[in-house]
C-alpha cells in the first residue's frame, strides 16, 4: 500500500505495554504508526524496528516529545505532518504515577501527573483537531477505573483520569461530526507496572488480585488495543462514551 493511501495513527506514551499493543494493532490494520515517547530513544527505535519486522509496518516513526509542553506538542504534530501529510487517529495514552498520601503529596507530584495525563491530552487533542481536515477523525483517551472509584495515595492520578472523562464529553460535543472522541478505561491489565507494584510473580498474590474479577482473569494489553481498534474501525455512530475493559470488575 502506498504511504499516501495509508491512514495514520499517533500514540502518545507508546513505549508502555498498552501503547505497544495498540501500535501493533494499528500496524496489523495497515496504518502508518507514529510512536510518541519522552525518554528511552533506543527503546523507541527498537520498537519501530519490531513493527517493521514483525508487523509489516514499514511506515512507522518514533518522535520524542514531552506532551506537557505546547511547543513540544506542536513539534510532534509538525513532524508527523511533514512525514505523512495527515493524521487520522490520536490515542492519548501517556500517563505517569507519583503516588503519595493526600496530606503528604507535594505540588510537584500533583502537577507532574495532572500535566502529563490531563493537560497533555488536552494539548494533543487541540493540536489534532486544529489540523484535521477529514470527515472521520478519531480521538481515543485512556481512562482508569480509579478515575471513577478513587483509591488510596492516588489523588493526583485519580483526579487526572476523572478529568479525562469530562474532557472526552466536552470534546465530543464540540468536535462532532468530523471527529469522534471516546474513552477506553482499562481495569486490571497485566502490565509490567502492575506486576511490580502487586508482586504478580508470586502466584498467590496474583490469585488474590484476580479473584474478584467476574471473568476470572486479569486483562492483557491486547484486550485494550482491541477495544480501541473497534471504536476507530467499527464505531461510526459512537462518540462521547466511556468503555470499561475490566472483565466486569467495575460492577463489583
Amino acid at each position: 500500500m502506498n504511504i499516501l493511501n495509508r491512514k495514520v495513527a499517533l500514540i502518545t506514551g507508546a513505549l508502555s505495554d498498552i501503547g505497544r499493543a495498540t501500535a501493533q494493532a494499528f500496524a496489523r490494520a495497515g496504518y502508518s504508526v507514529v510512536l510518541n515517547y519522552r525518554h528511552h530513544s533506543e527503546q523507541a527505535e527498537t520498537m519501530v524496528e519490531t513493527l517493521v519486522r514483525d508487523w509489516q509496518a514499514p511506515h512507522s516513526k518514533a518522535i520524542q516529545a514531552d506532551i506537557r509542553y505546547h511547543d513540544e506538542v506542536r513539534f510532534l504534530f509538525e513532524q508527523t505532518y511533514n512525514t505523512y501529510g495527515k493524521l487520522d487517529v490520536l490515542v492519548n495514552n501517556a500517563g505517569v504515577n507519583r503516588d503519595n498520601s493526600f496530606l503528604e503529596m507535594s505540588e510537584e507530584e500533583w502537577e507532574t501527573v495532572i500535566s502529563t495525563i490531563l493537560k497533555g491530552s488536552f494539548l494533543c487533542s487541540q493540536e489534532f483537531a486544529r489540523r484535521y481536515r477529514g470527515a472521520s477523525g478519531n480521538i481515543i483517551n485512556l481512562g482508569a477505573v480509579t478515575g471513577v472509584k478513587g483509591r488510596m495515595n492516588g489523588a493526583n492520578y485519580c483526579s487526572a483520569r476523572a478529568g479525562i472523562l469530562a474532557l472526552t464529553k466536552c470534546m465530543a460535543l464540540e468536535l462532532a461530526p468530523k471527529i469522534r472522541v471516546n474513552t477506553v478505561t482499562p481495569g486490571r491489565i497485566d502490565t509490567g507496572e502492575l506486576r511490580e507494584r502487586y508482586q504478580f510473580d508470586d502466584e498467590h498474590s496474583r490469585e488474590r488480585y484476580e479473584q474478584d474479577i467476574p471473568l476470572g482473569r486479569m486483562g492483557v494489553p491486547d484486550d485494550v488495543a482491541s477495544m480501541i481498534m473497534f471504536l476507530v474501525e467499527k464505531g461510526e455512530y459512537i462518540t462521547g462514551q466511556n468503555f470499561f475493559v475490566d472483565g466486569g470488575l467495575y460492577m463489583r
